[in-house]
């Protein structure tokens, strides 16, 4: 795969301290929550270099904990090891994007489909509060977990545990690709949602898996286009 979506250089980014707990393995577990949120946000982009060192220091443990959170984002594909370098920030690439969101169309139109059928009066409010959040949010960051956030509740409206759970792998990884379009989409992103939320509020089926389906498609579109002027601009 051919790496893309390197950005220029930014202000380092600054982690906040950690309070210590008991089991060491808690506490990597918590950093490797932590530095996965910040790459989510755009905190650490694409290529930056994750200084165990360093990490430490912001987060004021020792460097077993913050060591083992990386070989943990190395084994779920968050960063890359470099012989002699060590650990860096993935890149985004063309042939993930591919593959990542054939499967969001694919599972995302039948989740859509299922929760037209299934979803009860408590989670349509879900959803509502989700676009509300939506139309209030302007920054990437935001507007990309509250995106996240969607499509995990819709996923959920399925009642189907493993199709949600499925949809929640796929979405963090997606919320990666998506943080790269989100200011750009947020307008027809915000637009395309409340069109799902009231297909599946009318309980159209049909309505419901087809917008999800385009929705899909069209992020996937904006964000193949983005990556690519990266990769051209890089």
């Amino acid at each position: 795969m051919v790496p893309i979506g390197h950005t220029a250089p930014q202000e380092p980014f600054v982690l906040a301290a950690l309070e210590r707990t008991g089991r060491a393995g808690a506490t990597a577990d918590r950093v490797s929550a932590v530095l996965t949120e910040a790459i989510l946000c755009g905190g650490f982009r694409p290529g930056a270099h994750l200084n165990a060192d360093t990490l430490a220091r912001q987060l004021g443990l020792s460097h077993i904990p913050v060591r083992e959170a990386l070989r943990s984002l190395h084994a779920e594909g968050w960063v890359e090891m470099r012989p002699h370098s060590g650990a860096f920030v993935r890149s985004r690439t063309q042939q993930e994007l591919a593959d990542l969101f054939e499967m969001r169309l694919l599972l995302e139109s039948q989740a859509a489909a299922l929760a037209a059928e299934r979803r009860s009066a408590t989670q349509l409010d879900e959803l509502a509060r989700i676009l509300d959040a939506q139309a209030a949010a302007t920054n990437a960051p935001e507007l990309a977990s509250i995106n996240e956030q969607f499509h995990q509740t819709v996923a959920a409206c399925s009642h189907n545990g493993i199709l949600t759970d499925a949809i929640r792998r796929l979405g963090r990884r997606a919320r990666f690709y998506f943080l790269t379009v989100a200011p750009k989409r947020r307008a027809d992103s915000l637009r395309e949602h409340r069109q799902l939320t009231d297909a599946i509020r009318r309980r159209d089926v049909d309505a419901a898996a087809t917008i999800a389906r385009d929705h899909v498609a069209h992020t996937r579109a904006d964000v193949h286009d983005a990556l690519r002027v990266t990769d051209a601009i890089g």
